[in-house]
């Protein structure tokens, strides 16, 4: 017995060796013969494709852009315009017009009165002080009147949201199946960067009011339905028993006992509806709103930065005054703070609503139309005049680094130049099948036929002008690719060693937060003032935006998945000898590997959602072809809804690519296995 043992024993030990072997000269056996049809593969693209082929062309453009004639030709009378498109572009261009004169009837103090009144009711005095400063601060620093028709698109934008979102996720609550298909969904609407939204939404709404909100509804609905969703789940098991054993119906068990359970994650979830609207409301000032978004834009194209800068700020102080009032946090009674006593809550809203109609009164007597010029501050004149400062004391002749314009040229002739070149130079089918065998030792042949769809039916894309001649939709991709490459490495160069850092320093860590929080709350379109301001316009200044944007998700993944890898394993670690370096390296790096990789898809989603923005910086691309078919719907629609499938699928192949990475087993998982 005592014999037999060890030696049954060792031929079980022995077993998962042969088999490991076996199955690791298989894998080795299947790569080499990819490999080989990989290189068979690229020597005849060297040799017969080293150019799209134009009857690979599948005249998409020329499809959308008839199109779009037979839209406007056949929008009073088609069936589907006239009973469907066109009343719901009546309505929400009504809904618009009535919101704005609304605003603009209750003059700015009684908009900043309002604001004040649902702080306090929301969040008490702290949260009505802080809204109506930053309300009285957009007329401050902004032209007011414009920032009530952004506020008016937003408003519109944000309450169909919820009216859509609220009881899509009640409903997705109560049945998993529906909540599945909603999640892939919202997040592709999500994913996908704004300018590819606007070529069907002109096709359908035509320009202004209608389109701007269709477009900020898209982006604004994920999160309601999300946190009413998760809200709604979390209501604790008790509760639902307790009304179930009152005899309370499905309904009153909703309304009576779920939605109120629910209630802080459903208004989590109308913070951030609104955040997404401020986001996106501005972009769709290209579809010519005229609201304080389009001088944001405006000063971007001509190079007035301090133009962009005060109208851009005038959106963050809305976008922080609506904040302020939708997070306020339930404050002690009043009688703590001021020693005076405290209002009943129940006496709060006839209070607020009496002090608006007040001020309201007062400012239609005094004729309060206009906010008054003598609280009014240009900031647009000091911008400028740091820009001219910039200009000429740090574009040129700064000690180590040479400069702003020094970091620009290094950024497009060393990078970003010879990248695109190198794209460009390959054979279009040697990238598809070298890119393909990524997502085939990624994740096998499902995903390597992915990106192959994906990469072919980009070049099916055809052609349009440019040059002097007729470019390839491929080159232009290639020319995104470029850049979302050079994005991407350059983020993850900043943000790993920072979120390493933060991952095992209380004390970075606690000095990163509240940074990281204020970049994911500002919009997109923000990031571009402060570049243009120091690179002036050009794809140095776009990859630079991107990274700027990108880099705070990757951080805060990073440090997470450092923070969350269990205490044992390091203990373990360390009690074995191993130093702080070999201990993170050897133990936490590779158990937070898949938070780390999480983090540069995040990053990767950023970067491209920047990158195509930044056209309005002169980044160019994909992005490029996108803004000028909205800028000239009835020349180049074509080619905009071209350009947008391209970003979709360069979106899709890259997001699963990296997904895949983020997902895949460790070594330790797959011995378990």
């Amino acid at each position: 017995m005592s014999l037999a043992a060890p030696v049954m024993s060792s031929s079980v030990e022995s077993l998962p060796t042969h088999e490991s072997d076996a199955v690791r000269r298989d894998r080795m056996r299947r790569r080499n013969g990819s490999l080989a049809v990989f290189a068979v593969l690229a020597a005849l693209a060297v040799v017969f494709l080293r150019e799209v082929p134009s009857w690979m062309d599948s005249g998409i453009q020329r499809w959308a852009q008839d199109r779009y004639k037979w839209s406007i030709t056949n929008r009073q009378t088609s069936p589907v315009f006239r009973w469907l498109f066109n009343p719901l572009t009546d309505f929400l261009t009504w809904s618009v017009e009535h919101t704005e004169t609304l605003l603009l009837d209750l003059r700015w103090p009684g908009v900043v009165a309002l604001i004040a009144a649902i702080g306090w009711r929301t969040g008490g005095v702290q949260a009505a002080l802080a809204g109506a400063g930053a309300m009285v601060g957009v007329g401050v620093i902004a032209d007011f009147d414009p920032a009530m028709r952004t506020l008016a698109i937003m408003t519109v934008s944000v309450v169909i949201a919820l009216v859509i979102g609220i009881p899509l996720g009640v409903l997705s609550a109560r049945s998993d199946r529906l909540e599945r298909v909603l999640r892939v969904v919202l997040d592709t609407a999500q994913v996908l960067p704004i300018f590819v939204y606007f070529s069907p939404v002109q096709l359908f709404f035509g320009l202004k009011f209608a389109p701007a909100v269709v477009v900020t509804v898209v982006y604004a609905l994920p999160p309601a339905v999300r946190l009413t969703n998760l809200g709604l789940r979390q209501v604790p098991v008790v509760a639902n028993e307790v009304g179930h054993s009152f005899g309370a119906t499905s309904l009153q068990q909703l309304f009576k006992v779920q939605l109120p359970l629910a209630k802080n994650t459903i208004l989590l979830g109308l913070n951030q509806v609104i955040m997404m609207a401020f986001a996106i409301v501005v972009l769709a000032s290209l579809l010519g709103t005229g609201d304080l978004g389009q001088s944001v834009l405006a000063g971007l194209q001509k190079q007035h930065v301090g133009q962009a800068f005060a109208a851009g700020m005038g959106i963050v102080l809305m976008a922080v005054a609506l904040d302020r009032v939708s997070t306020g946090r339930p404050e002690r009674p009043l009688s703590r703070q001021n020693r005076l006593p405290a209002v009943p809550r129940n006496w709060i809203t006839p209070i607020s609503v009496a002090a608006v109609a007040l001020v309201v009164v007062l400012a239609n007597a005094f004729d309060w139309r206009r906010f008054p010029s003598s609280l009014t501050y240009d900031i647009s004149s000091p911008i400028d005049s740091a820009v001219d400062w910039v200009q000429r004391n740090l574009r040129k002749d700064v000690p180590i680094i040479g400069g702003t314009q020094a970091i620009s040229d290094f950024l497009v002739i060393r990078v970003l130049n010879p990248m695109k070149e190198f794209l460009l130079w390959l054979p279009w089918l040697v990238i598809v099948v070298g890119i393909a065998f990524i997502g085939w030792l990624s994740r096998g042949w499902r995903l390597a036929a992915t990106i192959a769809v994906c990469l072919l039916l980009i070049a099916t894309m055809g052609t349009i002008p440019g040059g002097g001649g007729q470019i390839q939709m491929w080159d232009h991709a290639m020319d995104t690719l470029s850049q979302v490459l050079v994005a991407i490495a350059l983020s993850v160069l900043i943000a790993f060693p920072l979120g390493v850092w933060a991952g095992r320093s209380d004390a970075v860590h606690r000095v990163l937060r509240p940074f990281l929080d204020i970049a994911q709350v500002l919009p997109q379109f923000v990031y571009l003032i402060p570049v243009v301001f120091l690179f002036s316009i050009g794809r140095a200044a776009g990859v630079v935006a991107c990274v700027v944007y990108a880099v705070p998700p990757c951080i805060r993944l990073t440090a997470l998945g450092m923070r969350e890898v269990p205490t044992s394993p390091r203990e373990a670690a360390i009690s074995f000898g191993a130093t702080g370096g070999q201990e993170m390296r050897r133990v936490q790096l590779p158990l937070a590997r898949k938070a780390i990789l999480l983090g540069i898809n995040q990053t990767l989603l950023m970067v491209l959602a920047t990158v195509i923005i930044a056209a309005l910086v002169g980044a160019g691309a994909l992005g490029l072809v996108s803004y000028e078919a909205t800028s000239k719907p009835n020349l180049k629609f074509g080619q905009g809804v071209a350009g947008g499938l391209s970003i979709v699928l360069l979106a899709i192949m890259l997001d699963r690519l990296t997904q895949a990475w983020g997902t895949r087993p460790n070594r330790e998982e797959k011995q378990s296995r």
